[in-house]
């Protein structure tokens, strides 16, 4: 039973169709290099050149009947050959698109650890970087939000040459941050925009990020603005922009809103305008 299992592979692999076309040629080379050398009529030189033509024409039948005989696993090998090659091909561009991309953080100085960063939709603050990706500590999806969602995300660095890199802030410094709110046009809210400033002024002043100010000179009206506009559908809209460190911007929005509402509400209360905060 074994015996006749290998021998069917033998058969099916062309191994003995190999060694029985090399050993008929063989036979052939022997016998007409003998039928030529015994004959005496030959001059030496027809001798050799004979041999010679013989012996390529040979080894030109063995090339050509080895190819037949083992075509169909040189077409199985040469599948596999082209997907290896196609694979490696894949894997060697993203390589070489991920050593471009470090290439290009590092002479541009994009970003370093402790920055917030967006690249290609995702937001979050640098935690480290290597050859080929840079890790960040996610923040929320919702725009100008610095809340972390508690999770990690892996960036490869091919996404710098395909995405643009947003810095939205360096390590320990602050950020630019837009919220707005929309009132009712009940009455003349650009007159009122003076002291609408001064309150959202006030709140920030009494925030962690407004008592800093004193310490590095600069004054809270630099950092703090209240602009005055319209909606699409003819609404007051009030743009408030203000500068803060990540971890702060929540507080001192929510702080600045509530001035705010609360002054407008006092505001409706004396007659002067009917209003509805939205945030």
């Amino acid at each position: 039973m074994m015996s006749e299992i290998i021998r069917e592979q033998l058969l099916q692999s062309g191994i003995l169709a190999s060694a029985a076309l090399l050993a008929a040629l063989f036979a052939i080379r022997f016998v007409v290099g003998r039928a030529l050398k015994r004959g005496e009529g030959f001059p030496p030189l027809v001798v050799r050149r004979w041999t010679a033509s013989l012996r390529n024409v040979l080894i030109l039948v063995a090339i050509l009947g080895l190819v037949m005989i083992w075509a169909p696993q040189l077409r199985t090998f040469a599948l596999s050959l082209t997907a290896f090659a196609v694979a490696s091909v894949i894997a060697m561009k993203e390589l070489i698109m991920c050593f471009s991309g470090s290439a290009l953080r590092t002479l541009s100085r994009a970003y370093s650890v402790g920055d917030y960063i967006e690249i290609g939709g995702k937001r979050g603050e640098v935690m480290d970087f290597n050859l080929l990706v840079t890790r960040i500590r996610e923040f929320e999806k919702r725009d100008g939000s610095f809340n972390r969602t508690g999770r990690e995300v892996i960036l490869p660095h091919s996404l710098l040459l395909s995405s643009p890199v947003r810095v939205e802030g360096h390590a320990g410094g602050r950020v630019r941050h837009v919220f707005n709110m929309t009132f009712e046009p009940d009455a003349n809210l650009f007159a009122e925009r003076a002291a609408i400033e001064a309150a959202a002024l006030e709140a920030y002043e009494g925030t962690a990020e407004g008592h800093s100010q004193p310490q590095r000179g600069a004054s809270a009206e630099d950092d703090i603005t209240v602009g005055v506009g319209t909606s699409d559908i003819g609404k007051y809209r009030l743009e408030v922009i203000f500068y803060s460190k990540p971890e702060r911007v929540g507080d001192t929005e929510r702080a600045i809103a509530t001035r705010i509402g609360d002054r407008v509400h006092n505001l409706r209360t004396e007659g002067k305008m009917d209003v509805r905060n939205e945030s």
